[in-house]
C-alpha cells in the first residue's frame, strides 16, 4: 500500500466511530462517491491497514477477573512461552518486552479459581517461567481499540 492520504484517514476515522456505517453514508459526510470510499476501503482492508471485527464485553459473557501478568523465563526461552501461552483461550494479549518483565500477558478468567488455576498448574518452572507477577484489574478507566488519526 501506498502513502494513506487526507482522504483514507477520514474514511478510517468514520469506520473508527462506527464500524456499520456503509460506504454510502461515508461517502455522503466527505462529498465523494460511494465507489470511491467502497475502493479505498477494500484496498486498506486487502494491505492490511484494518480489518473490521467484533468486540465482545468479557463481563457480559462471565468472565469478571482481568489480570496482566509479567512473566520472568529461562534465558532463550521467551519466543517458545510466548507461541505456547497464545494457545490459551483465556490469553488475549502477549508480547515481549525489553526491562523487567521478558512478557506481558493479559488474560481474562470466569473467577478468581480459575485464575488461581491457571497460575499455580499452567504457569510452571517445568515450562520454562522463573517467575510472574500478577496484578487483578480493580477498576478500568480507558479501554480504546481506536488510534489518533488526525
Amino acid at each position: 500500500m501506498g502513502k494513506l492520504d487526507k482522504l483514507d484517514f477520514l474514511i478510517l476515522e468514520y469506520f473508527q466511530q462506527d464500524g456499520k456505517c456503509t460506504y454510502s453514508q461515508i461517502a455522503r459526510k466527505l462529498g465523494v462517491s460511494e465507489g470511491t470510499v467502497r475502493k479505498r476501503a477494500t484496498k486498506m482492508r486487502k494491505d492490511g491497514v484494518f480489518d473490521f471485527m467484533i468486540r465482545i464485553n468479557p463481563l457480559k459473557v462471565g468472565y469478571s477477573v482481568k489480570v496482566f501478568i509479567g512473566i520472568h523465563s529461562q534465558l532463550g526461552k521467551q519466543h517458545e512461552i510466548g507461541q505456547w501461552l497464545k494457545t490459551f483461550p483465556q490469553v488475549i494479549y502477549i508480547a515481549s518486552y525489553s526491562g523487567y518483565h521478558d512478557l506481558i500477558l493479559q488474560a481474562y478468567f470466569e473467577n478468581n479459581e480459575a485464575l488461581v488455576h491457571f497460575v499455580n498448574t499452567e504457569l510452571t518452572p517445568e515450562n520454562g517461567i522463573e517467575g510472574i507477577d500478577v496484578s487483578i484489574q480493580l477498576k478500568q478507566y480507558k479501554d480504546s481499540i481506536s488510534y489518533l488519526l488526525s
